[in-house]
C-alpha cells in the first residue's frame, strides 16, 4: 500500500490529558524516542518532523478539549 499522504488522528480522552499535560521538552524526547525506535532509512519523515507533528497536534488538542473531548483530525502531507 503506498503512502498516499494523508494521516487520520483518533486521540482517545487519557492520550489528549496526557498530550497537554506534557511540556514541549517531554513532547519533544518522546517523539524522537518514538521515531527514533520505528524509523527506516527510506521513511520521507525526520525525528524533527515527528517532534513538530506531535507539538501541533498537542496544541490542537489544548485548544479544543473543553469544547471537543474527542479529537479526531487529519492532515495532508504531499
Amino acid at each position: 500500500m503506498a503512502n498516499d499522504g494523508f494521516t487520520v488522528f483518533a486521540v482517545p480522552k487519557p492520550l489528549c490529558t496526557a498530550l497537554v499535560a506534557a511540556g514541549r521538552d517531554r513532547l519533544q524526547a518522546a517523539a524522537r524516542a518514538w521515531a527514533e525506535s520505528t524509523s527506516d532509512p527510506d521513511d520521507e519523515i525526520s525525528p524533527d518532523n515527528v517532534a513538530d507533528l506531535l507539538e501541533r497536534v498537542a496544541a490542537l488538542i489544548g485548544s479544543r478539549t473543553e469544547k471537543h473531548p474527542d479529537v479526531y483530525c487529519w492532515c495532508f502531507a504531499p
